[in-house]
């Protein structure tokens, strides 16, 4: 650990910094990312002697102390090169591929072929075994997809009785 709390005291950060203090900062100010310029400048602010705990960078850079405590075991363990390696973000697979998403949008292109949200669901289920809610079917196909599948409107029995009189 970087700092060592004892009695309600605050130790101060023990790290070797390889790096000059002209090198961080030419470094700095490569960086596009914000994260990687914020642990490039709580390195930059230990080797000037600006800050001597990781209390205070956590202060001065909103973050968390824990996440600035994981930044500098990083540098020990990897140097400058692992700390700014930027991670890759797994989540979850997504339901429908981005091949899919090309043939459902092909699929919705053509006017004849689906007239109904539960329709498209029922196509997912049938041709690529997807089985998805209805919500989500809807969601993914009117807001990623942009497509509003079309119906008419219901005709009311007064617009029949008019229709009818019209073409008489």
């Amino acid at each position: 650990m970087a700092v060592k709390i004892v009695n309600n005291m605050v130790c101060y950060v023990k790290i070797d910094i390889i790096e000059s203090a002209e090198e961080l900062k030419e470094i700095l100010s490569r960086q596009t990312d914000i994260k990687l310029k914020q642990k490039v400048q709580a390195l930059y602010w230990l080797k000037i002697g600006a800050v001597n705990t990781i209390e205070n960078i956590s202060i001065l850079l909103g973050c968390h102390r824990t996440t600035v405590s994981r930044w500098l075991s990083t540098y020990r363990k990897l140097g400058i090169e692992g700390l700014l390696k930027k991670k890759k973000i797994l989540g979850r697979p997504r339901k429908i591929s981005p091949m899919l998403e090309k043939k459902l949008r092909d699929e919705l292109k053509d006017t004849e072929s689906f007239k109904s949200y539960n329709e498209v669901q029922t196509w997912l289920k049938a041709m690529w075994d997807i089985n998805l809610p209805y919500s989500t079917v809807h969601r993914y196909v009117y807001y990623n997809l942009n497509t509003k599948l079309k119906r008419s409107p219901p005709i009311s029995s007064q617009q029949n009785s008019t229709a009818a009189k019209d073409s008489k």
